[in-house]
């Protein structure tokens, strides 16, 4: 048995073939691929955090912790490194290593909730020392902050994240969990996730939310993209070269909500979607766009055909002959995933091209 899987931003098995085996069948399943190469958990242990965080009952350290350890419970093992330190008076708790929950789950269990009173809260040189710690990390990387925001001596902390952000670029994300109880708390830390375009904040309270929990996961650590796998068994040898036709499809990228025009994120699955398309050039095109369920059926026909028509525009002006090309707007009718989530209908957002003689 032979086991071919697909998984490109875009496949097609197109041949003619004097051997070739029978399709027994194909299937997609979502796959999760890590947003980050590493991430850091850095937890305010400031004197602040022992006072108590609004009607849970519980200090706030023990809040914060607590958030922690449930988002910890739903972060997929997928390879990043991970680590766990705490400010002001900085501490390591989980050197950097490769993330496992349970290790890590180990790692938050150490740190302490019995705060020191009557101390100054340094959080800028909080950040000053994380910076110092994770300066030669590679590759993308994540901090999920959790505090109250409040800090009383020192550097101001979001002219150093704003220094992070500026030396690390689009490599740095800067996330919040807040057991903040004041305005100024809140201000400040809606105040540091903004500093990074891909920053952040919830509430540590939301987090005992479940879909909020699995979001705020989602945003943090992993993409869904779609994987399709194909079984070919029972080899058959067949007299005369037969062209065996499969469909094209654009699964790893979707169109955004309303949005037709094509991306810069597009252009590679294109441009490999218009080579393989040149190998094989008696064969003709169709473009096929489709639309989730939200807004009215005959508006999702229209947009439907925007998409398509974007597509067959892109391919016929970098070398498919648009003679070949047919396009052809589905809207709403042909979903292949539930439109009643969120990540359903982001998948809807689609096109597929399909080729025949």
């Amino acid at each position: 048995m032979l086991k071919k899987k697909v998984s490109l931003i875009m496949t097609v098995a197109l041949a003619v073939l004097l051997v070739f085996g029978s399709m027994a069948g194909a299937e997609s399943r979502i796959v999760l691929k890590p947003k980050v190469d590493a991430f850091a958990y850095f937890v305010d242990t400031s004197p602040s955090m022992a006072q108590a965080y609004g009607s849970t009952g519980n200090p706030k350290i023990v809040a914060g912790l607590n958030a922690l350890k449930r988002l910890n419970n739903v972060v997929p093992e997928l390879g990043y490194d991970s680590a766990l330190y705490a400010m002001p008076d900085f501490e390591t708790y989980g050197p950097k290593s490769v993330f496992s929950r349970a290790a890590m789950a180990s790692n938050l269990s150490a740190v302490p909730s019995d705060l020191p009173f009557f101390q100054s809260t340094p959080m800028g040189e909080g950040f000053s020392d994380l910076d110092n710690t994770i300066k030669n990390w590679q590759g993308k990387f994540a901090v999920i902050f959790v505090s109250d925001g409040l800090t009383n001596s020192g550097r101001n902390p979001s002219l150093v994240v704003s220094d992070m952000a500026k030396k690390y670029g689009d490599r740095f994300c800067l996330h919040v969990i807040s057991v903040a109880d004041t305005a100024r708390g809140k201000a400040n830390l809606k105040r540091l996730a903004s500093l990074t375009p891909c920053g952040v904040y919830v509430d540590a309270t939301d987090l005992a939310d479940k879909a909020v929990l699995d979001k705020f996961a989602q945003d943090v650590f992993y993409t869904q993209e779609e994987e399709l796998i194909v079984e070919i068994v029972e080899e058959v040898v067949v007299p005369q070269a037969v062209p065996v036709q499969e469909k094209i499809v654009f699964r790893n990228f979707n169109f955004g909500f309303d949005k037709y025009q094509i991306t810069d994120e597009m252009v590679p699955a294109l441009t490999e979607a218009a080579a393989m398309l040149d190998e094989f050039p008696n064969l003709k095109v169709l473009v096929g766009g489709h639309t989730d369920s939200s807004g009215s059926e005959a508006y999702n026909q229209g947009l439907s055909e925007r998409r398509a028509k974007s597509v067959a525009d892109w391919l016929a002006g970098n070398g498919v002959a648009s003679e070949r090309i047919q396009v052809k707007g589905y809207g709403e009718m042909s979903p292949k995933y539930d439109n009643k989530t969120k990540e359903g209908r982001k998948l809807n957002r689609r096109v597929e091209i399909d080729v025949e003689d």
